[in-house]
């Protein structure tokens, strides 16, 4: 880390180490509950995304494995790069226990169809969400940075909301308090797409153009770039639900987040690797070969979304499914993981003894090797598990499932390992 790529961050702003590592630590957890659940059942989660085991599996992804390390890191990051500290920030403690709760009643309500478990997941990961949001907004709103990546930001947040707001009405639907009006698999759809394009995805492109310059000293990708993404991902924000609310059907839906889709599943990745490739810090570490197979697995996600759109098989939309959770948004998340956690332990550990005695190096805290055995065993799990849609065969479904639990476990070792680091 140079000064360089510090400049502008409000580093006294951050809160402590252990906010972030708490939901951080959700990631592997999920990991491993997801990939046992695909083992035990065969690989039979990857018949169809409308299965009791898909379901489950599909929330574990998308709200364990990478909505968890987004709250953490939006917890670091508003801060820091917006500079509006979050208020209440100890009340995240509250929020990390509440929210795993909430995640474990939601994938056993899918597992069992309980109406008991549809309505305590949907009360208490509803409340988590609340407690992450409202401080938050509140210092978002606050916050004197006007850049792209804080608009980003912002942007996301509201998808964050609408996410939740639908996906707990269909869990009360389930538990039969509520009732869904209307095409009910448009929601589903605007429900998958402003998780995916706008919550997801809008997030990680625009904490891309703050953290690749700033941890790989790669240039900044073309201001246009940026802000046609935004106009994109927002368009998307506003016109997914309300086509939805007004029984619009998944094809209108899908037309008007297309253009978000173009510019995070294809513009983004090429950009972001060619400021990758131009990067100052010419070594070739395990953190920058996640951001490869990141960005070089997104644009598979345009022909899985048209199949999904327009073909019969529900394969296509289980591989969509699987391609931008574990390929697309688990590699780079993960990826920055091994970036981000072992610099916060080194910034608020050792930073402040630079100078007086020795210190380890970033690098240090979490050996290069350990990252790329993690590597490997994510990129099997990836491949495995599009074999394993597409063959149908259960012993390549059970393989898959238990390379992403492997994953989770080889990711814990290596969270658990950089946060025991301290200063003799």
């Amino acid at each position: 880390m140079t000064d360089a790529g510090m400049e502008g961050l409000r580093t006294d702003q951050a809160p402590p180490l252990s906010i972030p590592a708490g939901f951080f630590l959700i990631s592997p957890s999920a990991m491993i509950a997801a990939g046992t659940l695909i083992a035990l059942g065969g690989g039979s989660a990857f018949g169809s995304r409308w299965l009791p085991a898909a379901m489950a599996a599909t929330h574990l992804g998308t709200l364990g494995i990478v909505g968890a390390v987004m709250l953490g890191a939006l917890y670091q990051m508003i801060p820091v790069v917006a500079g509006a500290p979050v208020p209440l920030v100890r009340l995240a403690h509250g929020v990390n226990a509440a929210f795993a709760v909430g995640l474990a009643a939601l994938a056993a309500a899918f597992l069992g169809g309980s109406p008991t478990l549809f309505t305590v997941a949907a009360v208490v990961l509803g409340g988590a969400l609340l407690g992450f949001v409202v401080p938050t907004a509140v210092a978002l709103a606050r916050a004197p940075s006007r850049g792209t990546t804080v608009t980003g930001i912002r942007i996301a947040v509201g998808g964050l909301v609408l996410v939740a707001t639908l996906g707990i009405d269909m869990a009360l639907t389930r538990a039969g308090l509520s009732a869904i009006h209307g095409d009910s698999i448009a929601w589903v759809s605007a429900h998958a797409a402003l998780g995916g394009l706008v919550w997801i995805g809008g997030l990680v492109a625009s904490v891309s153009w703050q953290v690749v310059p700033m941890f790989y000293l790669a240039p900044d990708v073309p201001r246009w770039t940026q802000r046609a993404s935004l106009v994109a991902v927002a368009l998307a924000l506003v016109a997914a639900p309300v086509l939805a609310v007004a029984s619009y059907g998944p094809e209108w839906v899908a037309l008007a987040v297309a253009p978000a889709a173009a510019m995070i599943w294809i513009v983004h990745p090429l950009v972001t690797a060619r400021a990758l490739r131009s990067r100052k810090r010419r070594r070739v570490d395990g953190s920058v070969r996640f951001w490869w197979a990141g960005l070089a697995c997104t644009p598979l996600a345009v022909p899985l979304a048209a199949g999904t759109l327009w073909g019969t098989d529900g394969r296509w939309s289980v591989g969509l499914g699987f391609l931008v959770v574990w390929g697309s948004a688990g590699l780079i998340v993960h990826g920055m993981l091994t970036r981000i956690v072992p610099f916060l332990v080194w910034f608020h550990r050792y930073s402040a003894l630079v100078g007086t005695v020795p210190v380890p190096s970033m690098r240090a805290l979490l050996p290069d090797g350990r990252i790329r055995i993690a590597l490997a065993i994510h990129v099997a799990a990836l491949v495995t598990g599009g074999a394993a849609i597409a063959t149908g065969w259960p012993p390549v479904g059970i393989a898959t499932g238990v390379l992403v639990a492997a994953t989770g476990v080889a990711l814990g070792l290596n969270l658990i390992h950089a946060l025991r680091q301290r200063p003799r």
